[in-house]
């Protein structure tokens, strides 16, 4: 193969010319697959991705330009699709797991999920009879989950104020906690 491609062979792919297409396979895909195998660790998963660049190129051989040597370009390519193949394998895996793991409880926690949603509604509901800011301060302590030092500085009173109104909220719904508790 020449050092560039010249324009006139990359003009002959982009007419749909096989034996040319065939030439640039015969020559580099065994290197190709010698790199990816060496790379992946695996002969399978190299023979899919010389498969898969070869086939993508031939798809894609009307939009191709070349403006390098098609040993370079090549190369580059497969460096590119074992990224994507490292990526996404560690995203199929770390899901694979998940799933795996949680699958097993899933219908548990779907039921647990909508007993959670109730009681939270509830809670919620029974809340709006609480001072407006002794509510206000529950649900950013414990919805929210803002520290008593976040919820001071956000409304300028000190940190004790803060503390006495969450304590007056506790005192207000306990009953209502305990009510809620029992479904638990």
């Amino acid at each position: 193969m020449p050092e560039q491609f010249p324009v006139d062979l990359i003009q002959r792919l982009r007419t749909g010319d096989f034996k040319l297409f065939e030439l640039i396979f015969n020559t580099y895909w065994e290197e190709l697959y010698a790199y990816a195998a060496k790379v992946t660790g695996s002969e399978e998963d190299a023979r899919d991705i010389i498969q898969d660049l070869f086939a993508s190129i031939w798809e894609r051989r009307l939009q191709l330009e070349l403006h390098t040597h098609i040993r370079y370009y090549l190369f580059s390519a497969v460096r590119k699709q074992i990224l994507r193949k490292f990526r996404d394998d560690g995203l199929k895996e770390k899901h694979l797991e998940k799933f795996i793991t949680h699958s097993e409880l899933r219908s548990e926690l779907t039921l647990n999920s909508l007993i959670h949603k109730d009681i939270l509604n509830q809670l919620q509901h029974d809340l709006q009879h609480l001072p407006e800011k002794e509510r206000q301060v529950f649900e950013w302590y414990h919805f929210d989950e803002l520290s008593i030092r976040e919820i001071a500085m956000m409304h300028g009173t000190a940190e004790q104020t803060v503390r006495n109104q969450l304590g007056n909220a506790y005192k207000k719904a306990r009953p209502l906690l305990n009510r809620l508790l029992m479904f638990l």
